[in-house]
């Protein structure tokens, strides 16, 4: 596994390192998760969680489609939008529809 460091603001699931993230290369055995990565162009935070009962998520737009961040931390919302509104970029890690880590950098 390859491991890599940025001078930007690193934000991933458990089991990622301060100032550390896991490359991951997509694996070749039947079934296993295909993680692909892309530059998200917009977001969407949910501040109320909808319908009730459910997660509220942060969605990004990548590669055309919204991917999903349930549940993230207050601060990281913050530092997506802050990113966005200072010119960042966003890099997003997905599987599927769901976003498994992200960057922001200048």
């Amino acid at each position: 596994m390859t491991s890599f460091t940025s001078p930007g603001i690193l934000i991933g699931k458990a089991g990622a390192g301060a100032g550390t993230m896991a490359a991951t290369a997509p694996a070749a055995a039947v079934g296993a998760p295909a993680v692909t990565s892309g530059v998200a162009t917009q977001y969407w935070v949910e501040l109320v969680a909808y319908p009730p009962g459910s997660t509220a998520s942060l969605w990004l737009l990548v590669s055309g489609a919204w991917k999903r961040y349930d549940n993230p931390p207050a601060y990281m919302s913050e530092l997506v939008q802050q990113g966005f509104a200072s010119g960042a970029t966003v890099r997003v890690w997905y599987d599927g529809e769901v976003i498994v880590g992200l960057v922001v950098s200048k």
